[in-house]
């Protein structure tokens, strides 16, 4: 174990040693054999066509970073680095349109006209025919549903719809009169996210080439850039997230438990940052300030909860809570090899009991987290929230790797956020 903690460090010091641009290259080139590998191996049409789309500027991205940064290692200035910062930021806005907007724009179009192949996941149907049933008057959440939602016109009319009452406008579009091509709910779900992403980028109390980083990760990379193409209801809950992180470092407690609280009506998995977050909140005066977050919070998420629930409890309960843990006789489109997912296919007539067993190892380990772990600061409470998502998504009964994201982004920015500190002239440890 000591030996294999050994080479982790070195490889971290090997990677912090690098220039930005050689950093930027490393990861254009992860990028680049990602798309490689999705090209081979996907099953999904559009995970395919995304790849296609994006090989080539990944790659072209990291021998250009590559490329200029050994040239200006050799005559390294002042000069030369803010020169290098311009050429990171032109080829970020570059990878922004061709592998998050151009494809985005190809796979909508693709679809609009029907082509042969699967041009959306399976989410995105969902979202538009439970808006449907809304903008028709009916309930999202069906009492009897009976399909995943995999209509390729979206009109399905007895799909399961396992998000939160939030997540209904966004598939509204679907609803109105207009070319098809704009009735995509990808289109609202990225634009909402981008726009939301750069708001607290611009807020948020680091330097501007971690605020880049930040960006990269959570939008131009296949962490960020394949699910918005492809899917992107997880985009939208990232990005109120990060959001409502950027106002906890700027000590602005009540705005940030409206952004963490609209994105807990989008998905269940927002709501580990959502409880956590509330330990690392502070005012401007250094006061701890738990009610006025908590109370923010509620504000947003009781009301959209009550109603979602209060039409129908029964349905609401069916459809966020059993089908997403795979205890209904439809099973989740979530796959894959991880733990949890693994010992219930192995031992489907204990599903029960294994996601019982499950929840106990999960919640213990979590506990055990909890007692040793300093929420002294926003950026604490992500980084154990992305550890304690992590573990949710090895253990739990119906994932899939697409979940990965939430860790990988929590802890990014627990890294990468600015340091937090509260002001000297008063560390007051009050509760308000």
């Amino acid at each position: 174990m000591a030996a294999f903690t050994g080479r982790l460090l070195r490889w971290r010091d090997c990677c912090v040693a690098l220039s930005v641009l050689e950093q930027d290259a490393l990861l254009y080139l992860v990028a680049a054999i990602f798309a490689l590998g999705t090209i081979a191996l996907a099953v999904s049409d559009d995970y395919r066509q995304w790849a296609e789309m994006s090989l080539g500027p990944y790659l072209i991205a990291a021998v250009i970073c590559w490329g200029v940064s050994r040239r200006r290692a050799r005559r390294a200035n002042a000069e030369t680095g803010r020169a290098g910062d311009r050429l990171r930021r032109y080829l970020v806005l570059g990878l922004l349109a061709t592998v998050v907007l151009v494809p985005l724009g190809v796979e909508v179009i693709l679809r609009a006209e029907s082509k042969p192949g699967a041009h959306v996941q399976n989410e995105i149907p969902v979202i538009e025919a439970c808006a449907d049933r809304v903008a028709h008057d009916k309930n999202c959440y069906l009492s009897n549903p009976k399909s995943i939602g995999t209509s390729v016109t979206s009109q399905s009319e007895n799909s399961f719809f396992p998000y939160l009452p939030g997540m209904i406008p966004f598939g509204l579009v679907n609803a109105t009169s207009g070319p098809p091509e704009f009735k995509d709910a990808r289109l609202p779900l990225t634009g909402f996210s981008l726009i939301v992403i750069a708001g607290a980028l611009l807020l948020a109390e680091t330097t501007s080439r971690r605020r880049w980083r930040i960006f990269q990760v959570v939008v131009i990379l296949p962490s960020g850039a394949l699910p918005m193409v492809t899917g992107g209801d997880d985009l939208p809950v990232i990005a109120l997230m990060l959001f409502a992180l950027a106002l906890a470092t700027r000590r602005r407690p009540v705005w940030s438990g409206l952004a963490m609280g609209l994105a807990a009506t989008l998905k269940f998995t927002a709501w580990p940052l959502l409880i956590l977050l509330v330990l690392g909140e502070w005012d401007q005066l250094g006061r701890r300030a738990i009610l006025r977050y908590s109370l923010a919070a509620a504000a947003v998420v009781v009301p959209v909860l009550g109603v979602g629930i209060g039409l129908a409890p029964h349905a609401f309960i069916l459809n966020a809570i059993r089908f997403p843990l795979g205890l209904t006789k439809v099973r989740s489109p979530a796959a894959s090899p991880l733990i949890g997912q693994e010992l219930v296919t192995l031992f489907p007539a204990a599903k029960p009991e294994l996601i019982t067993i499950l929840a106990l190892v999960g919640l213990a380990a979590v506990g055990y987290g909890f007692s040793r772990w300093s929420f002294s600061s926003p950026q604490s409470a992500a980084g154990f929230s992305g550890l304690a998502m992590l573990l949710a998504t090895l253990l739990a009964p119906a994932t899939r790797f697409g979940y990965l994201i939430y860790p990988l982004d929590l802890l990014t920015w627990a890294v990468l956020l600015g340091p937090f500190a509260l002001p000297a002239a008063n560390p007051a440890l009050a509760f308000g």
